[in-house]
């Protein structure tokens, strides 16, 4: 069954919940490994994109998978008329495999935003408004160290990104706050949450001023690529008011000292948070 027959108006929209793994190390622990044991178990309320050779790993572990997105250059030729209906096969080089799953994700979405569309019905623009002072997310750090935000239509899990190569590793994970400028443009009456999961922590991207709700003693990471980006912040153990972000270890390895910490951003910029389990 193609994933696009799975949506139920009475029931939960497998597209809300997206799920891309990626041909890195496969989850082995963690929330990684619950989100993806949860989606074979629900699989109704799931869609598992698997990018190229990815597809392998979750045979091996008899989850089923509703697209394959990729160049196909790393999934054996035996499987490619096997299983040819999900199969969306992109040659050009100019981009990873990740990037094209995240563009056919993309697809899955707008489709599933025009199907539920009520005549006449006007969007409503749940984001904040693009002010310095006025945090433009909320990300909530629960027990098991998962990322929430409240009213997300959308939630996209990118899993398996890391491990093995690490050039591949570093550039999935610069990706992210990219990622989230284009949903943002994209869809910016949709909220749509992104993030990615390793065995060791999750990285989440922000674009602007954002409120964590957390616990004192939670470790967090930031890292931005615009130099000319300062983040005031409270609640952290270090400030980083006068970082410099030219490298990347300048806000790396910062403890929560309260509950709630904010960053403050000077002006909207492209960063990516850090919380290791």
């Amino acid at each position: 069954m193609k994933a696009s027959q799975k949506t139920n108006t009475s029931g939960p929209n497998a597209v809300s919940n997206i799920i891309i793994l990626c041909d890195g190390d496969f989850p082995t622990q963690g929330p990684g490994l619950q989100v993806l044991r949860q989606a074979a178990k629900a699989k109704e309320e799931y869609i598992i994109i698997a990018c190229d050779g990815a597809f392998l790993h979750l045979l091996q572990n008899n989850i089923k998978c509703d697209y394959i997105v990729g160049d196909m250059d790393t999934l054996p030729k035996k499987y490619h008329r096997q299983f040819k209906q999900i199969i969306h096969k992109e040659e050009e080089q100019d981009y990873n495999d990740l990037a094209k799953a995240f563009r056919f994700a993309n697809t899955l979405i707008e489709k599933d935003i025009d199907l539920h569309k009520e005549p006449n019905a006007s969007q409503i623009t749940t984001r904040h408004k693009n002010t310095l002072h006025t945090p433009q997310e909320t990300i909530y750090l629960t027990k098991n160290k998962f990322i929430t935000k409240p009213k997300s239509v959308y939630n996209i899990t990118i899993l398996g990104a890391t491990g093995k190569r690490e050039d591949h590793a570093l550039g999935n994970i610069s990706y992210l706050p990219d990622f989230a400028k284009t949903l943002r443009e994209k869809f910016p009456s949709t909220p749509v949450n992104i993030c990615m999961i390793t065995d060791y922590g999750i990285f989440a991207p922000i674009l602007g001023t954002t409120k964590i709700k957390g616990m004192p003693g939670n470790k967090l990471s930031v890292f931005s690529f615009d130099q000319t980006l300062r983040i005031c912040s409270t609640g952290l153990l270090y400030k980083t008011h006068d970082v410099v972000f030219d490298m990347w270890w300048k806000a790396t390895l910062n403890t929560f000292r309260t509950q709630n910490v904010l960053l403050k951003f000077s002006h909207p910029a492209k960063a990516l948070l850090y919380f290791p389990f």
